[in-house]
């Protein structure tokens, strides 16, 4: 069975060996596989012997190939010795024949040589023929380069470059004259760019020399196209001759366009445009620059200002043009930049204000100016909203000088006013003179001659307003606002003329120191009637803007108020004026406190003061009541006060009562005064209280009546009979005899006798002292005459 099985084994190896040789021969990759194969299998010696036979028997089968063909290898080398004969004998034919060929072509090869020389010949002539076509035209336009480049035509010479580079040229690169003209070609370029910047900057110097002129013309035309109503001939000079004439003709735009065309050509346009940009920017700093000239006078400095307008508008009147008639070089944003470099060179007219006097008219002629230099450059599509915000800046410093002006007028209006009622003979003086107020005058009953209560300064005032008005709404016109904005602007500035000037003037006069009471007295009677009339000033405003007082955007003219300032300082001003004059009298005032002469009526500077007040007081018919009995009160009141100062002088030791019945007298004299009612309204009372405190201590003493004031006496009252205690010892102790202690006035009529009468005023003394250290302590004289005086209590 082990025989029998390596038998089989033997077997299977063999069978798989010669697949392996079988693969190995039909295969024509890589042996790796079947050499890898021989080595895992293990039977390397087997593979090795059966390839070894297998070379065997392949070798056999060669050799048994090579013998059955070798026989047929025999035959064909025989074949091919007999064809060698053959071949050799055609040489020899092909060697006579070609002997013959040769001997007879040599003629033949002579005549085609001589053919091809006259060939080579005929063509180098169409090749020289050709080339003279090529170079022909090349010459040609070079000469016409030159030609131009001579005539200055640099257009057509830029384009005579550009054809020889891209068109001419290029054929002919191999000829060295070609390459020379080529070379020259760049610089003959450069020489046509720097000519042109040349031409630019003849004609950036000649549109500068001609702003003006196409400025000033642009304007007038501005103004014939809008038919407005600025008069501008005092402003702009005179009319030109041809005002029709556009900016082309008066300045020949053809060296900007060649200049443009050429570098368009070149294809440098936008380097061009840069250029152009920067020179008219640098032209731009200077022409927008403007130098205030100080010194000079109003004339010269408005001619100034009206040339300097004019070239900024003919500066922007070429940049449109050249807008309209290039394409690229000028832009709407370059403009734009431009006219904000303008903007910021004007700024807000300061320095345009420099060489300005603050005259109204100068003011006035530059706003028509800028008026005009917006209408005209609007026109052309700038936007000029921030000009007339600095128009509407100017109106105020316009109303300034205004208001500066018209302050000397008032003025000048106050010291020619005689301040006396006025008169007039007819309605037509009457409506002449009174001119927007006549409407709202009451007519009613009017006789002529007709006697106004105002003095002239009244109408003139009025006329001042109205003409202030009409300047004020001249400026405020043509500064593209509505109907409602120029109302506003002239009520506002109306408004400040009237709080500020009018008002500072009005109460400077009244302050005056050289104003006499009756002057001061007219003066609060003109104000009382310009305040009376003042709403015709609104209906004056209205019916110059159009603006009716109605509207509801139509503002009050609240400086109409500012004559209630006017009238307070009116009134206190006449108050001053009656207590300095009652100073006056009273400083003649003589009491002889110790005598004994009887007098039986009053003294005769309370007479004397009196009739002044009463005769005062009566040219106060035509003064508001409220006045006239407030001074008329504040009269009384410094009268009695005065009185009171003199009654409680601390130089007063000792008084009789003589002297006490003389101060009695003035008392009654005022009282009296008082009683006839001096101003008409003023209550008897007002005047009555202020002295009623002096009566009650005359009362008092002249009746004896102390009980009662010593009974009802109560420090934290403020009735009528609460008088300070010490107030009355002191005028008490005046009775009193300081050496013998005795009573001093002999003359009383007495139910007790002297000693008695002396001991009960020691007692009463006695009493109000103790009255006084309970209440609020003692008072000095001049304690007491201040507490009398602010009091004006009753006993």
């Amino acid at each position: 069975m082990t025989e029998e099985a390596n038998l089989e084994t033997t077997d299977t190896v063999k069978t798989h060996i010669n697949h392996l040789l079988s693969e190995l021969e039909s295969s024509e990759t890589q042996i790796t596989p079947t050499v890898r194969a021989v080595y895992e299998g293990g039977f390397e010696s087997q593979f090795a012997d059966c390839l070894t036979e297998r070379i065997g028997s392949l070798d056999k089968d060669i050799e048994i190939m090579c013998s059955y063909h070798y026989q047929g290898f025999i035959d064909c080398v025989n074949e091919l010795l007999k064809v060698q004969s053959m071949v050799k004998g055609l040489q020899s034919d092909i060697c006579n024949v070609d002997t013959m060929l040769c001997s007879n072509s040599a003629e033949l090869i002579d005549s085609h040589e001589s053919l091809i020389s006259q060939r080579l010949e005929l063509k180098n002539m169409a090749s020289t023929i050709q080339a003279i076509k090529l170079c022909i035209p090349v010459l040609e336009m070079y000469q016409k380069l030159k030609e131009e480049m001579h005539n200055k035509n640099y257009y057509s010479a830029i384009k005579i470059l550009g054809h020889l580079e891209h068109t001419y040229l290029p054929p002919i690169s191999s000829y060295s004259f070609a390459s020379i003209m080529a070379q020259q070609i760049p610089k003959t370029r450069q020489t046509i760019k720097e000519i042109s910047r040349c031409d630019l900057k003849d004609f950036l110097k000649t549109i500068r020399e001609k702003s003006h002129d196409i400025g000033l013309n642009a304007m007038w035309q501005s103004h014939q196209t809008m038919n407005t109503d600025i008069p501008i001939d005092h402003i702009l000079g005179r009319r030109p001759k041809s005002i029709e004439d556009g900016p082309l003709d008066f300045l020949n735009f053809a060296p900007i366009y060649r200049c443009l065309h050429i570098y368009s050509i070149i294809g440098e346009k936008e380097d061009f445009a840069k250029e152009y940009h920067a020179d008219r920017k640098k032209q731009a700093d200077l022409t927008f620059k403007f130098v205030p000239k100080l010194g000079d006078s109003p004339q010269e400095a408005d001619s100034y200002n009206t040339e300097y307008f004019c070239k900024v508008v003919g500066f922007f009147v070429i940049e449109n043009t050249l807008l309209h008639t290039t394409q690229g070089l000028v832009t709407h944003t370059s403009i734009d930049e431009l006219w904000n470099l303008f903007l910021s060179c004007l700024g807000n007219l300061d320095q345009l204000l420099l060489n300005k006097d603050d005259q109204p008219q100068q003011l006035l002629d530059l706003k028509l100016l800028l008026v005009l230099f917006c209408q005209t450059l609007g026109g052309y599509e700038l936007n000029v909203t921030k000009l007339y915000k600095l128009l509407i800046n100017l109106y105020q410093k316009y109303c300034d000088s205004l208001q500066t002006l018209w302050k000397s007028k008032f003025k000048d209006v106050f010291s020619k006013d005689n301040y006396s009622p006025l008169s007039v003979d007819s309605d037509v003086q009457l409506q002449q003179l009174m001119g927007c107020a006549y409407n709202v005058l009451d007519k009613t009953d009017a006789k002529f001659p007709l006697h106004l209560p105002f003095s002239k300064l009244v109408p003139e005032i009025f006329t001042l307003m109205e003409e202030y008005i009409e300047a004020s709404l001249q400026f405020a016109t043509h500064l593209d606002l509505s109907q409602t904005e120029v109302d506003d602007l002239v009520r506002k500035s109306t408004n400040e003329l009237l709080t500020k000037t009018l008002n500072d003037c009005l109460i400077d006069l009244i302050k005056e120191k050289n104003l006499v009471l009756s002057q001061i007295v007219q003066v609060s009677i003109n104000t009382s009637f310009l305040q009376r009339y003042s709403h015709c000033m609104e209906t004056f405003v209205s019916s110059k803007t159009g603006c009716t007082v109605s509207s509801t955007q139509a503002k009050d003219l609240y400086g109409l108020k500012m004559f209630d300032n006017v009238k307070e300082e009116a009134k206190r001003q006449i108050h001053v004026k009656l207590t300095e004059k009652i100073d006056e009298f009273f400083e003649l005032s003589r009491y002889n406190w110790t005598t004994n002469e009887v007098r039986e009526y009053p003294s005769d500077y309370m007479t004397d003061m009196l009739n002044y007040l009463n005769n005062k007081f009566k040219t106060f018919t035509q003064l508001e009541q409220s006045v006239a009995c407030g001074a008329c009160e504040e009269a009384g009141k410094h009268i009695a006060n005065k009185l009171l100062e003199i009654f409680l002088d601390p130089s007063v030791t000792q008084m009789t009562r003589v002297a006490l019945d003389i101060l009695d007298q003035d008392v009654i004299a005022y009282e009296g005064f008082a009683l006839d009612e001096p101003v008409k309204g003023v209550k008897n009372i007002n005047l009555l209280i202020p002295i009623q405190t002096l009566r009650n201590v005359i009362n008092m003493i002249k009746q004896s009546d102390y009980d009662k004031y010593i009974a009802e006496f109560n420090p934290n009252s403020r009735s009528s009979q609460n008088i300070a205690p010490d107030v009355l010892a002191r005028v008490l102790e005046r009775f009193l005899d300081k050496e013998n202690k005795k009573f001093s006035f002999k003359s009383f009529s007495m139910n007790k006798n002297e000693k008695e009468m002396n001991q009960l005023l020691e007692t009463v003394i006695k009493k109000l002292r103790t009255l006084n250290t309970a209440g609020s302590g003692s008072s000095t004289p001049t304690m007491i005459a201040r507490k009398l005086s602010r009091s004006n209590l009753n006993f």
